[in-house]
């Protein structure tokens, strides 16, 4: 079982609503394929170093979970077809500092 942080940048244009579904929905995908807490960071709205989809901002929010490796894949899985996020990285956390 390893430590994993994943960071998504939601699209900035979402109603507050939408976008608080959207990052539910991502939890849920999340808590469904992992094992223990999740913990979850709302980190705002913030600019992009570059544009992603003619889109200078976004909304982000990071993850921090505990999960085989398999589950990675299945989160990928999950994850693919939502227009609402516009990129999202899972790696593993190091734990040698």
């Amino acid at each position: 079982m390893r430590e994993y942080e994943a960071m998504f940048i939601f699209h900035p244009e979402l109603p507050d609503d939408k976008l608080e579904q959207s990052v539910q929905a991502v939890e849920k995908i999340i808590e469904s394929n992992t094992e223990g807490e999740l913990k979850t960071e709302h980190l705002g709205k913030k600019t992009l170093a570059y544009a992603i989809k003619k889109v200078h901002e976004g909304y982000y929010v990071n993850y921090c979970f505990h999960a085989p490796a398999k589950a990675i894949d299945k989160i990928h899985a999950g994850l693919k077809h939502s227009d609402d996020i516009l990129r999202y990285i899972i790696f593993v956390k190091d734990a040698k500092k």
